[in-house]
């Protein structure tokens, strides 16, 4: 990707899918499961679908230049998930949510936004079933105390529930638009939330855009 003057950002490309809608007229950028993805292009549509995972859309309207990463906090019982608290920062759930805001802002802040200046909407966190069942609320309680900590200003959020979400968000504008799914579409989602959920565990201890509602 090039962005307007001409950035070259390396992205790791296993965790985002890139093509071109032609009845848009521009390309959007699909973020999976532990990806990040920023832009300075106005033809540029960066979209994710969220489960009990969050997703953080961040954006400086003045420089144009705007992100999105999409998360889970890695858990390795039910036990663990319950015991685990938002204040509890040098625990590893919480030490992998803080990289994953880190890289977001700090990739943002490279290439010419200010940290006083970025707008943010959070999506996700809905309460799943099976596993996921808890995961959701945690990574809210998360994000919401990340946020309140750091000083970062949200400007809108559509968190919780029990309904999965698919995104799409204007890097340049801010602008985001959202389309709860319908219950067809869950198991594929928690699928790929599973994989993810099991990768993160080893590791630490076709798109449809219909239907949308612009949000916020």
């Amino acid at each position: 990707m090039v962005g307007k003057k001409n950035l070259k950002p390396v992205h790791d490309d296993s965790h985002f899918n890139r093509f071109y809608h032609p009845q848009k007229e521009m390309h959007i950028v699909k973020v999976f499961p532990g990806g990040l993805y920023w832009s300075q292009q106005d033809d540029e549509l960066i979209a994710t679908g969220l489960g009990s995972c969050v997703a953080v859309c961040m954006w400086d309207e003045l420089i144009g230049i705007g992100g999105m990463n999409h998360f889970l906090l890695p858990f390795c019982s039910h036990s663990e998930i319950s015991a685990w608290r938002p204040g509890e920062i040098v625990s590893t759930a919480s030490r992998y949510g803080s990289h994953a805001m880190e890289m977001l802002i700090n990739a943002m802040i490279s290439h010419g936004a200010r940290r006083s200046e970025l707008n943010i909407k959070l999506f996700g966190g809905a309460q799943m079933m099976g596993k996921h069942s808890m995961i959701g609320e945690k990574n809210i309680a998360f994000i919401l105390d990340y946020v309140q900590r750091e000083g970062l200003k949200v400007v809108a959020q559509d968190l919780g529930g029990s309904e999965p979400r698919r995104i799409i968000f204007n890097p340049v504008s801010g602008k985001v638009w959202l389309k709860r799914l319908p219950y067809t579409e869950v198991h594929q989602l928690q699928l790929q939330e599973d994989k993810y959920a099991s990768k993160l565990g080893r590791e630490s201890h076709r798109f449809h855009d219909d239907d949308v509602e612009l949000f916020g």
